[in-house]
């Protein structure tokens, strides 16, 4: 296969892949935070915090069962960024 048929491949699957990883997480989002009701009112302020500031890291660090699942979010994401920059450095996009 040439790069090109490579790129006309990987541009959809990549943004497929990220929108992928972008549902399982907001299903990580949905189903794990009920772990937080652990926290007292005065941690929980700087646990919501960490999750309007850093939504992906913050789930995974303070609701322990979704560390499992953050293998399938990066995975997903990463592997589909992966894809969709290789898409774009093989097609000739503008040049």
């Amino acid at each position: 296969m040439n790069k090109e048929l490579l790129g006309i491949i990987f541009l959809p699957a990549g943004v497929i892949s990220m929108c992928m990883a972008a549902l399982w997480q907001m299903y990580v989002m949905i189903t794990e935070s009920y772990t937080l009701n652990r926290f007292k009112d005065k941690q929980l302020v700087w646990v919501v915090a960490a999750l309007f500031f850093s939504f992906s890291l913050a789930v995974y660090w303070f609701c322990p069962n979704a560390r499992k699942k953050g293998i399938l979010f990066v995975l997903l994401g990463g592997g589909g960024a992966v894809m969709y920059v290789l898409a774009r450095i093989w097609l000739p996009f503008g040049k």
